[in-house]
């Protein structure tokens, strides 16, 4: 190993005379969720820290820095935060407000099948989203979150299956913010813009009787070649291949990405957990200020800005 003492874990690395390792959630975290918001141009990434137990969603912009926390609720794809009671809309305008849902009903309505059905009709037609979670039904109408509750006194399931589940899909949202974060690892292999150098074997067994499968493990010795020419020389513990447990991302330049930012995303392998880390990381320039992309952002931030004081 003594030949490759510049490759550190990346929760150590230094990084490179250009380039620079932002550790966003560290080596026991395991990432949960990685969606773009597409207007506003920043990432929404859920970590789960295993040795304190402890989860945090942050908005995290483009070039590695951490925007703001939040807790944890469902992500819808409009952007609202979901929760089975209430729903913040965080993600959306920064609020963190619990907002309860409507509930559209009399007690009338709720005591008789015909009625409720008529009214749940006439919302799920005026509705622009439509979730469905364990039969109860939540409608977005201009920018609010109504409720209709399956009660089983109400409709047995056979009838409301019949009438309303079927009949009655969850609708997608018109305005979809939250895109998937796509992985870009095999792209940046075929390019050789990452190459494995070496693998160095720590561990082995082979396949035999009804188990044929042969096993390894070791380290990866992993060299990432950046635009500006530095190399990030770096190891990744891994098992059955090193692209199984770690994920590079680049966010498209349609997006507001820049062709120099990097996150990758280490899964751990609990075999071996003193060298196998989590985490999700960074790789950007250390003079990412001055980068046309980081410009523009901060050019969007302040138009938005200035339109919500308008507003307000």
């Amino acid at each position: 190993m003594q030949e490759y003492f510049e490759y550190e874990d990346l929760h150590k690395h230094q990084g490179t005379e250009n380039y620079e390792v932002v550790i966003i959630y560290n080596e026991n975290s395991i990432i949960k969720e990685k969606l773009i918001e597409e207007k506003q141009h920043f990432l929404s990434v859920i970590g789960r820290d295993e040795k304190q137990k402890i989860s945090e969603r942050k908005k995290v912009d483009f070039f590695g820095n951490t925007i703001n926390k939040f807790i944890i609720y469902n992500t819808l794809s409009d952007g609202t935060l979901w929760g089975s009671e209430h729903y913040v809309n965080w993600l959306i305008n920064g609020d963190t407000t619990k907002h309860d849902y409507i509930d559209p009903l009399t007690l009338e309505d709720k005591n008789e099948p015909e009625k409720w059905l008529k009214e749940f009709i006439e919302y799920y037609n005026k509705a622009s989203y439509v979730y469905e979670s364990s039969w109860s039904y939540y409608m977005k109408i201009e920018e609010k979150w109504y409720k209709f509750k399956y009660d089983k006194s109400l409709f047995i399931p056979e009838l409301f299956n019949k009438h309303v589940y079927k009949q009655y899909p969850a609708k997608d949202p018109k305005d979809i913010r939250m895109l998937p974060l796509i992985e870009s690892m095999e792209d940046l292999m075929k390019s050789k813009t990452i190459k494995v150098v070496d693998y160095i074997q720590q561990d082995s067994e082979k396949g035999i009787g009804l188990n044929p499968i042969n096993f390894s493990s070791g380290y990866y010795m992993l060299e990432f070649y950046l635009p500006q020419g530095d190399t990030l020389k770096f190891r990744r513990y891994g098992a059955m291949g090193v692209s199984s447990e770690m994920f590079v991302y680049q966010i498209p330049k349609a997006l507001g990405g820049s062709d120099e930012v990097f996150f990758i995303e280490q899964e751990p392998n609990s075999m071996y957990p003193n060298k196998s880390f989590a985490g999700f990381y960074a790789i950007r320039p250390k003079n990412y200020k001055q980068l046309p992309e980081y410009k523009l952002q901060l050019e969007k931030e302040h138009q938005q800005a200035v339109e919500k004081r308008r507003k307000f």
